[in-house]
């Protein structure tokens, strides 16, 4: 390993989720060519990204990850909504959103693994409020977005069995993931 790695910990999709979100985003995609849309293999919810993580650290967030397995069990979220960052008019970012109760636990989930990230010291981008959601789209400028254009998402339930810290590493051709430490929900 290098002395430091790109890496971020994240909860995976199951294949049938990933299946539904690129046959969708295949539909949509085509309205905004100037999106870089997300690959079907790459669809996840990220908890915590490390632009810069010391490769020395990756024992200790599986320690992390193990306390946070023990913790809390598997359980079930619905991606409902689509959303986008910052804004409608001046969009970034494309995403699907999660359910009120599926957010409430996902954000309960993600607060342990922050405040477990304090206490040991670990630097993560945490540059603005987390709202958990799995990303479909990105533009490298602002766009504005019609609503109206992405319509047709059915809300799709999904279950969370795993946190997983990927590493990482970006090519010519996209990021390529690689599972470093892999963790079962078994609360």
């Amino acid at each position: 390993m290098r002395e430091s790695i790109r890496a971020f910990v994240a909860f995976p999709l199951p294949e049938e989720a990933k299946d539904a979100l690129w046959r969708f985003v295949e539909r949509k995609k085509s309205a905004y060519p100037q999106g870089k849309w997300v690959s079907k293999d790459h669809f996840h919810l990220t908890l915590a990204f490390f632009p810069a993580l010391p490769s020395p650290r990756v024992e200790d967030i599986r320690g992390i990850l193990e306390y946070l397995g023990g913790t809390f069990p598997s359980y079930g979220v619905v991606l409902e909504e689509i959303g986008v960052f910052p804004s409608w008019q001046r969009a970034r970012v494309l995403w699907i959103g999660l359910d009120g109760e599926g957010k409430t636990v996902t954000i309960r989930v993600a607060r342990a693994l922050f405040q477990k990230l304090r206490e040991a010291r670990i630097s993560w981008d945490e540059d603005r409020d987390f709202v958990p959601h799995v990303t479909l789209a990105r533009f490298r400028s602002p766009l504005a977005l019609q609503t109206a254009a992405l319509a047709g998402w059915s809300p799709l339930p999904v279950v969370f069995r795993e946190i997983v810290l990927f590493q990482s590493t970006l090519t010519p051709s996209g990021p390529v993931y690689q599972k470093l430490v892999q963790v079962p929900l078994k609360g």
